[in-house]
């Protein structure tokens, strides 16, 4: 090829693209079909320290890489390149001369030739170091921030428990010291008490909602429960604060809602409670008003409208928006008259939005507001083995016969609990720790536990465990009592078999309402009297073969809960052989990937359906099976000799639940 003219306009033009190419701010390199270099700039040059001579002709590409980079690029990246023509962005680590290296992301194209031995390749290098730098940077700030917010949540777990003990005792001492003979003044400061220490509650909780909600760890529960039941608690809750301010608290509930439904009681109570109070706060004269509405009804799913509507100050429209923010109200005005820290609406929108719906307001200034929303809910189903059972009234002799253990180490706790049981002519013994708790159950019958979950020697959730392994005539039940989250610790209190959980502080009415639910699921239970097969066959168990004594369940239970009604019997039984056909199903899942949280998960999800039909060796076969898996050194013969077993357990009782003969159930009880 001849040269052109160095003064010739062609000539400049030459020169200028070799100065581009060669000071160009990324490495450019060309090399042959074996990898073998034959140009490359003075950028690349300078960053690997060679001369031109020590590359050109005597170098292949592949060896200025790394050993892993040179084996990927051989095996991988130039066979890549070869069968679609360019490879673009890949990461190199490129050794210099002084055996220092630094990252590079490569682009390379190929240049057909003549024959595919004549291929050349034309790749640009970019020194990403200062790319690498940030990204460490950047994992660093992420870990840091992780670390961060880890410590956040803990330290509020931490906090939530220390203020809410001491709050505890505060809230118990102000409602006892409001029953006992006081005067004027007295009364005075015991309502000053009292309505501080809610208030002060009220805060702190919704502080710690807001927190919990932040870090994704709420979560939607599934049980049934009355809506009736919910918004008359609610109105009777709210009724004494209406009085004072002289105005209506009223309800209206569409007739066509059914009894029960099925979903997260205590968000949905937890939402009301927020837009009611908030709309009692803000009303001075007139009405604060509860609509519930009947949207649409299926097979499965149920819509319901709700709407709170008050004749109160109103909210300009500027502000309809502002008002669901954080620590946010319509005006400075409002807060310094009304009080409040502006976060009951926002936690409610954020609940709303966990039910995937979301809240409507609409207001006029002095006339008043109205908040609506629509929440879906599984339909109930009255013999769904996930309902829980809920007594409308409680016999006083039924609590008289009953005896509770309070298992706490915090004395005021114990003064304050010992007072409410007193109260309730309720019998109870106290243990101060969990190792008290277990000597006790051995020596005496207890209907209910009480337990603290933080406390020496045995913490609640090992003296739980430990007591759902002893062999026991009667399992109590057992309430945890624990200033803790119940979303940080559900999984724990699955596995230690506790029944249900009570957040401190607790007032009377909440430590009633749980605990005398469970007394009287006790004595219902205790009214059942165990019926041997050769007693009464029909009624204890569906007849089986002479060679099998082995009772899978009991279904006395179910049969006085049916009131004479066969159809209703007829639909549990039915109901109940396909939830245990789900549930073996579950359990084979969890034995699959050895999983000790499945089987626990598997044995709370089935609760309800064993205690109706008392298939208790069902669920001690279970828990075995669970520690046997969180043993890491179990053998594999006693984990399949334990499977077997419940395997056979599970078949046994779908077998006979199947077979059981109704109108033979139904007239052996008429006759007794």
């Amino acid at each position: 090829m001849s040269k052109t003219p160095k003064n010739t306009p062609e000539a400049k033009v030459y020169e200028s693209a070799e100065e581009l190419y060669h000071d160009a701010p990324c490495g450019y390199i060309s090399f042959t079909n074996n990898g073998t270099i034959y140009n490359l700039n003075k950028t690349l040059l300078n960053w690997l320290g060679y001369s031109r001579d020590e590359l050109i002709g005597h170098t292949k590409i592949q060896d200025l890489f790394k050993m892993g980079g040179k084996i990927f690029f051989e095996t991988h990246f130039f066979p890549l390149i070869r069968i679609q023509g360019f490879a673009n962005e890949i990461n190199f680590e490129i050794k210099k001369k002084d055996k220092s290296s630094f990252p590079a992301l490569i682009n390379v194209k190929e240049i057909k030739g003549p024959t595919v031995n004549d291929n050349r390749y034309r790749a640009s290098v970019y020194d990403i170091t200062d790319r690498k730098k940030y990204e460490q940077e950047l994992i660093k700030s992420k870990i840091k921030a992780e670390e961060s917010s880890k410590a956040k949540a803990e330290f509020l777990a931490t906090i939530s428990h220390e203020i809410r003990t001491p709050l505890n005792a505060i809230l118990g001492i102000g409602n006892l010291l409001a029953k006992t003979p006081l005067n004027a003044k007295q009364k005075e400061y015991s309502d000053i008490l009292r309505l501080s220490s809610d208030s002060l509650l009220s805060l702190i909780n919704n502080l710690l909602d807001l927190s919990k909600m932040e870090a994704r760890q709420v979560e939607l529960e599934k049980k049934s429960f009355s809506i009736r039941r919910l918004v008359d608690s609610l109105i009777h809750t709210f009724d004494v604060k209406c009085k004072e301010k002289e105005i209506q608290l009223l309800s209206e509930l569409d007739d066509d809602i059914p009894s029960y439904i099925t979903g997260d009681p205590i968000k949905l109570n937890q939402i009301l409670t927020n837009l009611i109070g908030n709309a009692i706060k803000f009303t001075c004269h007139g009405h604060v008003k509860l609509i519930v509405d009947l949207n649409e009804i299926g097979k499965e799913k149920i819509k319901l409208d709700f709407k709170i509507e008050d004749t109160g100050i109103g909210i300009p429209k500027d502000k309809l928006q502002s008002i669901f923010k954080e620590f946010s109200q319509a005006s400075y005005d409002v807060n310094l008259e009304y009080g409040g820290t502006g976060l009951g609406l926002s936690i409610t929108q954020k609940l709303l939005q966990l039910h995937n719906s979301e809240i409507k307001v609409e207001s006029e200034i002095d006339k008043g507001s109205v908040f609506s929303f629509q929440i879906e809910y599984d339909n109930y189903d009255f013999a769904n083995p996930k309902a829980n059972q809920i007594f409308d009234h409680i016999d006083s002799e039924v609590l008289d016969s009953a005896k509770v253990l309070v298992v706490e180490d915090n004395p005021v706790n114990i003064f304050v609990i010992s007072e409410y049981l007193s109260d309730w002519k309720i019998d109870f013994d106290t243990a101060e720790n969990g190792k008290e708790a277990i000597n006790a159950v051995t020596k005496e019958k207890y209907d209910v536990l009480l337990m603290d979950l933080h406390m020496p020697i045995i913490n609640g959730f090992e003296a739980s465990s430990t007591i759902r392994n002893l062999d026991l005539e009667h399992q109590p039940a057992i309430l945890a009592l624990s200033a803790t989250s119940r979303e940080n610790i559900q999984a724990e209190l699955q596995r230690a078999g506790i029944d249900d959980f009570i957040s401190k502080p607790f007032g009377p009415d909440d430590l009633f309402k749980v605990l005398s639910h469970y007394i009287k699921t006790k004595h219902n239970l205790k009214d059942i009297k165990h019926i041997s097969k050769s007693d009464n066959p029909k009624t204890a168990s569906p007849s089986k073969d002479s060679g099998d004594s082995d009772q899978t369940f009991d279904l006395s239970r179910v049969i006085k809960m049916a009131n004479n009604k066969p159809e209703f019997l007829r639909k549990f039984v039915k109901n109940t052989a396909i939830s245990f056909e789900d549930y073996l199903a579950d359990f084979q899942k969890a034995i699959q990937t050895k999983d000790p949280e499945k089987i626990s998960d598997l044995i709370h999800k089935s609760t309800m359906s064993v205690y109706y039909i008392k298939s208790d060796n069902l669920v001690k076969l279970l828990r075995e099976c669970q520690h046997i898996l969180e043993d890491k050194n179990h053998k594999c013969s006693s984990l399949q000799a334990k499977v077997s077993e419940i395997t056979s357990e599970f078949h046994n009782i779908i077998r006979d639940l199947k077979s059981v003969n109704i109108d033979e159930l139904m007239s052996s009880q008429t006759t007794q």
